[in-house]
């Protein structure tokens, strides 16, 4: 998947976004609504990379379906992506 917000030029590595990178990517990608709870709870890059799937269901105050969705195909896949580089 491209990243939504390489074209703003943000930075590549999900550990460099702001609060505002990440609620931006969230809006990117088709969850406006959701994207002001992360703003709101204030996560950043690095916050995002560190979040568990409890977090995002339960800490975030957003409906489950959209929440799973978050967690599964985003959030994950920027964990697995930001590690995966790491251990280069």
């Amino acid at each position: 998947m491209a990243n939504p917000l390489k074209s703003e030029g943000v930075g590549v590595s999900p550990l460099d976004w702001t609060v505002s990178d990440v609620a931006n990517y969230f809006a990117a990608v088709g969850f406006p609504e959701q994207a002001v709870a992360f703003k709101a709870q204030e996560v950043d890059g690095k916050s995002l990379l560190l979040m568990q799937r409890n977090d995002v269901l339960t800490g975030l105050s957003i409906r489950l379906g959209p929440a799973l969705k978050i967690y599964e195909r985003h959030v994950k896949a920027l964990q697995k992506t930001h590690f995966e580089d790491d251990d280069c």
